[in-house]
C-alpha cells in the first residue's frame, strides 16, 4: 500500500510516467527495508535480554507487553531513518538514471530569483518527505487500528 502512495505522489511532483514512479518507489522501499532489517539484527544481538524477547516477540507474534516512551522514540528514529535511506537512495537514482528532473517545466509567478532557486533545491527531499510521512502514516494508523481491535 505505501508503494501505492508513495508513485503517485512521485508521478504527481516528478511529472514522470506511473511506471517509472513505481520502479523507484519500489527500489527505494526495497532499500529502507533492507537498511532497516540489517539495524534489526544487529539489534537483536546487543540487546538485553528482556528487550529481545519483546522485539522477538513483536515481530514473530505482533504483540507487545507494554508500549512505553522508548517505543516511540524507536518509532522516530526509524521513520527519521528510513526518510533519510529513502531520500540518499533517490539522490543515487537519480545521478545514475538517465531520467533529469530539472528538465521539468514550471511555472512561477511572483516569486524572486533566489526563491525559486532554494524553492527547487529542497524540492526533492519536500516529496520525499512527504510520500514517507503518508505511507507511514498509513502504516501506523493500520497498526494502531488493529492493536485497539485485538
Amino acid at each position: 500500500m505505501s508503494i501505492t502512495i508513495e508513485a503517485w505522489i512521485f508521478k504527481k511532483s516528478f511529472n514522470i510516467s506511473p511506471k517509472l514512479s513505481v520502479q523507484y518507489t519500489m527500489a527505494l522501499n526495497l532499500l529502507a527495508s533492507a537498511c532497516e532489517w540489517m539495524i534489526v539484527v544487529n539489534a537483536e544481538a546487543i540487546l538485553p535480554l528482556k528487550a529481545r524477547t519483546q522485539l522477538i516477540n513483536y515481530l514473530l507474534v505482533e504483540q507487545l507487553d507494554t508500549t512505553s516512551f522508548v517505543i516511540f522514540l524507536l518509532t522516530v528514529f526509524n521513520f527519521t531513518f528510513l526518510l533519510l535511506i529513502k531520500w540518499i537512495g533517490f539522490e543515487t537514482l537519480r545521478f545514475l538514471s538517465s531520467t533529469d528532473f530539472t528538465k521539468i517545466s514550471k511555472v512561477f509567478s511572483g516569486n524572486s530569483e533566489d526563491q525559486i532557486q532554494m524553492s527547487e533545491k529542497y524540492k526533492d527531499f519536500r516529496v520525499i518527505l512527504l510520500a514517507h510521512t503518508f505511507s507511514y502514516s498509513l502504516f501506523l494508523g493500520l497498526a494502531f487500528t488493529l492493536l485497539i481491535l485485538k
